[in-house]
């Protein structure tokens, strides 16, 4: 079976930011390149790096424009087409695998494909893979593995199962991670060999939500242990075991209720979401026979009857770039039309806006776009608040008079500049000269952009 490995390396760790750089490689049954794509994406006017993720990534964003050739929407195609073009040479599905992937890469790469007006399903032809479920796994069940990693770990409070630990951990990485797409890959690479052929486990074919063969017992009140990494080094245990029922389940995703949980607080948030190709579950297949969980399971089951997969959510108020799951297929294929043929009247039959302010978003971030224009400045200009003044929400759901939390909304611009500056003290203590490079790039980046010099007086009045 083909795979298609890849990894993203982005401007923030919300999928409203944007794909710095990118790297697709597709190998064979025996996980040898067969061809790739690599690339560069120039930041687009309505995107200001995060300090943190520019410090995490290594990128000096204006050493990065230069050499940028391609704006989002012409890589967005470059991906699509290469995609497509893996599942012809597959001659069908392609799985489709990266680290951490599952809770970053994925999203990130749909909102990307999504809002330059590629649909990222690809008729269901890519099955999403984690490396990191694999790992998790191996952690498990590999004590040469286990041993190795908690070596590298030595002193430390807590276990790491990171790209770069586990790679040091495996003699598969001298130094530090790159932190640069195609060399991650290519390292993502090594390790899914690694635990192929020394594990038995094949992320190309894994599924590490092992609860799939448990659905029929949704709602029976059957007990079964969940197992996790421990990541408390001190602790003696090197898993940790969780009693679990199945509350309700479809032919691909389920709620289990956490039965620990559910035991100190009776309240739905002991429930959690689990779906095949996305989530990592390990549990045992054989049913606890103790009576004190098997109560407390059907009590569980009877006091969350009402709650089931298609009300579990509440309908999400946070901005459409972070749940951009939000557009069904009808408004997608409208959008996707919309872009093509650049008519902003294709979207009138849709009710919902978000199709919409996805469209107007679009036209902001094109480069011929211009600013120059009385009401197109005046339009940017208020994107360029409502964005970097604090009032664009993060946070999937917020409820009325809730006060605003770390995270909730995205970062105001005196608060990037705040930590741009603090972070900017700090290596000059530690006398790290990469990182004031990066930082003082990141800072001039700043200052020429189009937000600041459009917005700048709203936005950061006393900036000198």
């Amino acid at each position: 079976m083909y795979a298609l490995f890849y990894d993203l390396e982005t401007t923030d760790r919300n999928p409203i930011g944007q794909i710095l750089n990118y790297s697709f490689i597709l190998v064979d049954d025996d996980l040898r390149p067969i061809d790739e794509l690599s690339g560069l994406v120039r930041i687009s006017r309505l995107q200001l790096p995060e300090p943190g993720a520019i410090l995490a990534n290594r990128t000096d964003v204006i050493q990065h424009q230069k050499e940028a050739s391609d704006y989002e929407r012409d890589a967005m195609r470059k991906i699509s087409d290469f995609i497509w073009s893996c599942i012809r040479t597959a001659k069908g599905a392609v799985s489709f695998i990266g680290y951490n992937s599952s809770r970053f890469d994925l999203q990130y790469l749909r909102t990307s494909l999504i809002r330059n007006g590629f649909n990222p399903y690809f008729d269901q032809k890519l099955s999403p893979r984690d490396l990191l479920h694999v790992v998790q796994k191996a952690y498990l069940t590999s004590p040469e593995m286990r041993e190795r990693v908690r070596k590298v770990r030595e002193g430390e409070k807590k276990l790491s199962l990171s790209l770069e630990t586990v790679s040091h951990a495996l003699g598969l990485l001298e130094g530090i991670q790159a932190h640069e797409s195609r060399a991650d890959v290519l390292l993502t690479i090594r390790l899914a060999e690694w635990l192929k052929r020394e594990v038995g486990l094949d992320v190309a074919t894994y599924e590490a939500y092992e609860g799939l063969r448990l659905h029929t017992t949704a709602g029976t009140g059957a007990v079964y242990c969940a197992h996790e990494p421990q990541y408390e080094m001190a602790d003696r245990e090197f898993a940790v075991r969780t009693p679990h029922t199945l509350l309700c389940a479809d032919h691909k995703k389920a709620l289990w209720i956490n039965l620990e949980r559910y035991a100190v607080r009776q309240e739905p948030s002991s429930i959690r979401w689990r779906s095949a190709q996305k989530s990592a579950f390990f549990v045992e297949s054989q049913a606890s026979t103790d009576r004190e969980l098997q109560a407390l399971a059907r009590a569980a089951i009877k006091q969350f009857q009402g709650v089931t997969l298609n009300n579990f959510f509440r309908k999400s108020s946070c901005d459409v770039e972070q749940d951009i799951y939000r557009l069904d297929f009808q408004a997608m294929d409208l959008y996707c039309r919309a872009i093509q043929e650049n008519k902003k009247e294709v979207l009138a039959p849709l009710k919902a806006p978000e199709a919409k302010i996805l469209f107007t978003r679009y036209r902001l971030a094109a480069p011929e776009l211009n600013l120059e224009e009385p009401a197109t400045r005046e339009l940017f200009k208020r994107y360029a608040i409502y964005r970097y003044g604090g009032d664009l929400q993060l946070s999937r759901n917020i409820d009325e008079g809730e006060e605003r939390s770390p995270g909730s909304h995205h970062s105001r611009l005196s608060e990037m500049v705040t930590a741009l500056e603090q972070n900017r003290e700090a290596a000059l203590i530690q006398k790290a000269d990469a990182d004031l490079r990066l930082l003082q790039s990141l800072e001039a980046f700043y200052r020429q952009s189009e937000v600041v010099k459009v917005a700048g007086r709203e936005l950061l009045p006393n900036w000198r």
